[in-house]
């Protein structure tokens, strides 16, 4: 299930409408003749703003996850993968390779793993997406570049975890509808990068 987890419980999963997000920031102007000039950073961040399934007898641990940590603290959040990539994919498990800077890694697999997929390696915390399909073994290009080594297992399933803070946007406490059904309303989380 996708949504926010603490100790790998699920507290709340995220409903629709959902938006993921990549922040990659362009800064762009208009020369005197009205050509463009863009320029693109090389950081990159996902977020993903939600509505949260409304809960009832067990919202007290989302409740605690939102003002013990506030602001300022992690989260772990299981990233949505894309319904097209859910259909398609074939592949069980898949071990990865590359080098920081460089965005085609080597990836051992057996089966398809579509692109668009969401990934991350088990030698660190950022979340990549594919960007063409892999059936079998081979290279692949990620998006966005690698900003450390991938080695090991390559998490490719409903299993990648990304570590999240809470947007100034999101209530730190509690929201209740109907008096007995704790509804946050939408909120944003942003990833963290360290």
């Amino acid at each position: 299930m996708y949504g926010i987890y603490s100790g790998g419980s699920l507290l709340a999963k995220f409903a629709a409408p959902m938006t993921v997000r990549s922040n990659h920031p362009v800064y762009a102007s208009d020369t005197l003749s009205l050509g463009r000039k863009i320029t693109r950073r090389a950081v990159q961040r996902w977020e993903i703003e939600s509505n949260l399934v409304p809960l009832s007898t067990d919202a007290n641990g989302l409740f605690v996850e939102l003002t013990t940590k506030g602001y300022s603290e992690a989260v772990t959040v299981r990233v949505p993968q894309n319904y097209g990539v859910i259909v398609n994919r074939t592949a069980e498990t898949a071990v990865a390779s590359g080098t920081a800077g460089n965005a085609t890694i080597s990836v051992t697999v057996t089966g398809l793993i579509p692109k668009g997929t969401f990934i991350k390696s088990a030698s660190h915390s950022k979340i990549y997406m594919t960007t063409a399909d892999r059936n079998g073994s081979g290279a692949v290009v990620v998006y966005p570049t690698p900003i450390a080594a991938f080695s090991g297992s390559l998490y490719i399933h409903d299993d990648v975890d990304m570590t999240c803070l809470f947007d100034l946007d999101t209530i730190i406490g509690m929201s209740y509808t109907d008096g007995i059904l704790m509804d946050m309303g939408t909120i944003k989380l942003l990833e963290w990068l360290p």
